[in-house]
């Protein structure tokens, strides 16, 4: 009995060791595009960035423990749910509220609102089409 607690405690102690590779591995990269950015090194921070992300996909990927297990992506699933409503109700009230702030002559939006108004609805749009695409599959 105690094998088996201690081959579960193995397996809990390698998913920790090797989750904790994947991220470290993608906090590299950011720190190596941030610092390149500060340094004015923009190329050698892309790439350090590049590195820690292809290394926390290859780690994903080819780990040979499972790093996630159903509680995580129900966590997930329910965390993108909850980010996904909140954007789209500030989307839904925001942007046409703001449109017509301007239109009342009360504030100026930049020059940049129309694209990000735009990447906006793009992601919802993106988000129906593969919604509908897998609810026609299902």
């Amino acid at each position: 009995m105690t094998e088996t607690k201690t081959s579960a405690k193995q397996r809990i102690d390698r998913r920790k060791r090797h989750k904790r590779l994947m991220y470290g591995s993608l906090a590299v990269g950011l720190v190596g595009i941030v610092a390149g950015s500060f340094l004015g090194q923009y190329l050698a921070g892309v790439l350090i960035y590049w590195g820690g992300f292809f290394g926390m996909l290859a780690i994903w990927q080819f780990s040979p423990v499972t790093l996630y297990d159903e509680r995580d992506v129900a966590l997930e699933r329910k965390a993108s749910d909850y980010t996904l409503g909140v954007l789209a109700i500030a989307g839904v009230l925001g942007i046409p509220g703001l449109v017509a702030l301007e239109t009342a002559g009360v504030l100026t939006l930049p020059a940049a609102f129309d694209g990000a108004a735009l990447l906006f609805v793009g992601i919802f749009a993106t988000f129906a089409v593969i919604y509908t695409g897998l609810r026609l599959r299902a």
